[in-house]
């Protein structure tokens, strides 16, 4: 499959869009996967991160060229630009390549094709690795196919990029997951509580309700600093990442400064999501009909 402009490539994913919505998963699989080989073919940039062998996430090696970025969202440029420090130009690239392969790892797991999943989750990490969802997704990868350390060392690199109520959910459910696997039911307990408390989830209730039911107890009532206790002891954050929560801060800043509003919106709300801070509540009440 040979592309010769931008807009073929996306007609081709418009294709696979409409096919998937038609409900043929299979084919809308084959079709993707078809997709991205091309491109794949046709793309040899030095991409901005990489999942080396020992599962741990970093930048691609120095090479001299320019750094290739597929962003969802201008936060991500500058959150990539604190942790990496990348010491040469970063340039956003003009297909959502990232999407694309996390869009073909979300529809792997669903069709129960794990190391298919792991392999694209792989791929959109390289485009982006400082995207949430695709280090989750490639987690998710990782807990079906029965890598139960790679699960947690990947969980653990997703929690620095998680900024939301939801997002510090999800980190909790995975760590609860691990410590489940692990035998280590308190543990496990405190972290699904914990998750419910950031972001009530029929998740995290029903794997409380396993453990009740499997240790013929009820759920243990842990204070919030019994269960930061816990956290402490075991290695395990307990709270949202503060040097993030700060970027994206200073996002909505440089967005304002810029005058584009929307952006500056976007990142405000994500900040005031974790925070309920006051003043920031205020000031996205004067940005509510942008």
């Amino acid at each position: 499959m040979d592309f010769s402009s931008l807009e073929e490539v996306k007609k081709k994913y418009s294709d696979f869009q409409k096919i998937f919505e038609s409900g043929q998963k299979e084919k809308a699989a084959d079709m993707l996967d078809e997709l991205l080989c091309a491109l794949e073919d046709n793309t040899p940039v030095r991409r901005a991160g990489n999942v080396y062998k020992d599962g741990h996430i970093g930048m691609t090696r120095e090479d001299g060229r320019d750094i290739y970025m597929s962003l969802n969202h201008v936060m991500e440029y500058y959150i990539y630009a604190y942790y990496f420090k990348p010491q040469t130009d970063v340039r956003c690239t003009e297909l959502p390549y990232g999407a694309y392969y996390r869009t073909y790892g979300e529809l792997c797991l669903e069709l129960g094709k794990y190391h298919g999943a792991e392999k694209a989750f792989i791929k959109a990490v390289g485009w982006n690795p400082v995207d949430l969802d695709a280090i989750l997704g490639l987690a998710e990868s990782y807990k079906y196919t029965n890598k139960i350390q790679r699960y947690l060392d990947t969980s653990k690199m997703a929690y620095r990029y998680c900024c939301t109520r939801a997002t510090m959910a999800r980190y909790y459910r995975n760590m609860g997951y691990y410590f489940l696997n692990k035998y280590e039911t308190d543990l496990a307990r405190a972290c699904y509580i914990y998750s419910n408390i950031y972001y009530h989830t029929d998740n995290a209730d029903s794997e409380l309700e396993y453990l009740k039911s499997a240790l013929k107890d009820e759920t243990p009532d842990f204070s919030i600093r019994q269960m930061q206790q816990m956290f402490a002891e075991n290695d395990v954050e307990p709270g949202p990442d503060p040097d993030t929560i700060g970027i994206v801060y200073r996002v909505g800043e440089l967005m304002m400064e810029d005058k584009e509003l929307k952006l500056a919106k976007d990142c405000f709300s994500i900040v005031y999501d974790i925070t309920q801070e006051e003043k920031l509540g205020s000031l996205l009440d004067t940005m509510k009909d942008i």
